[in-house]
């Protein structure tokens, strides 16, 4: 009978520490488990405007509108740049680089803010064909969920008068 009751007291000693492993393996805040979700920047809409015709050409506003959209998550604060060319094989000039504080997808938010529209002028001379490539967190400021897709681009093209 005494050892009933020892093997009786050597179990419930050996569920009270298991349990209590468990508990502390459960509050581990770097438990491989865990999947932490990332935001995403991507350009969601790139427009090229004409705004006004002069006689050296076209003056053009380069609307690019980024978003964050994936749910319960904020970007912080990145840059946007846009560049131009009128010939991609010898390469692209900074046209300027616009920063966006952060981009917050909180559904818990009354106003979700996860979504800028960043705007820049440029002049296109006329007979000419420019492209546009706009890349979004250009100095890889914000750990993403896909690093991959922050660029886009886009042309506009003036005609010569006959």
């Amino acid at each position: 009978m005494k050892w009933f009751g020892f093997l009786h007291l050597t179990v419930c000693v050996a569920i009270v520490i298991t349990s209590a492993v468990l508990v502390e393996a459960a509050k581990a805040p770097n438990s491989p488990d865990v999947v932490k979700i990332k935001p995403d920047v991507i350009i969601s809409d790139l427009k090229i405007n004409r705004i006004s015709v002069v006689p050296a050409g076209h003056n053009v506003q380069i609307n690019v509108t980024v978003v964050n959209p994936v749910r319960n998550t904020a970007t912080g604060p990145f840059k946007v740049k846009v560049e131009w060319t009128n010939d991609p094989t010898r390469g692209y000039n900074l046209l300027g680089s616009g920063g966006v504080t952060t981009l917050d997808y909180d559904l818990a938010s009354a106003v979700i803010k996860n979504r800028k529209t960043l705007s820049f002028n440029h002049q296109v001379p006329t007979g000419e064909s420019y492209k546009y490539r706009v890349t979004a967190d250009y100095l890889n400021l914000v750990d993403e969920a896909n690093e991959t897709n922050n660029v886009a681009a886009a042309g506009y093209t003036t005609l010569s008068l006959p």
